[in-house]
């Protein structure tokens, strides 16, 4: 028997193996890339679209918008605040899935900015009188929330951070 013959096919053996076990690594690096372009293919816009919602979401609860949608005549002051507030944690519920999209800073700013609308809402009518007309509430409303731009900074930080998708 020929000893370097035997040692010729050993070493045949190994490159087809080792060869074998690069095609193969390489075929599943292929693959998981592939995988990833398809994973964010179908999460990117779902991203986006919840960005877009929770600009919405902003646009809708600041104050000016807000109060303009809400505000009815013949409403008392205590009757209003009542419509703001559902209104904002009505649609602060119907947006609350979209967190497992946005940034956890990005999420903090919009809630921080719902407690703080809410805060203006409540703060302005502790100091009227529950029963007086909403007009000069929603008129109060108006100037308090100007003077804490609270949507201005959650809307910057959040296109802040949708600009890092691109």
């Amino acid at each position: 028997m020929n000893y370097t013959a035997i040692i010729i096919a050993c070493l045949a053996l190994i490159a087809v193996v080792f060869l074998a076990k690069l095609f193969t690594e390489r075929s599943l690096k292929m693959q998981a890339m592939d995988n990833g372009k398809t994973v964010k293919g179908i999460v990117l816009p779902l991203r986006l679209q919840a960005y877009e919602r929770m600009a919405l979401y902003l646009e809708r609860i600041e104050p000016n918008q807000l109060v303009m949608r809400i505000h009815g005549d013949g409403l008392t002051v205590a009757q209003e605040q009542n419509l703001l507030l559902t209104a904002i944690r009505g649609e602060f519920e119907h947006n609350l899935s979209q967190q497992i999209y946005i940034a956890p800073a990005v999420w903090k700013q919009i809630c921080d900015a719902k407690d703080d609308i809410i805060t203006i809402v409540n703060t302005v009518a502790e100091q009227m009188d529950p029963n007086a007309n909403s007009l000069e509430y929603a008129e109060a409303l108006l100037i308090a929330a100007a003077e804490k731009p609270v949507v201005e900074k959650a809307l910057t930080v959040l296109k802040t951070d949708v600009q890092k998708l691109f």
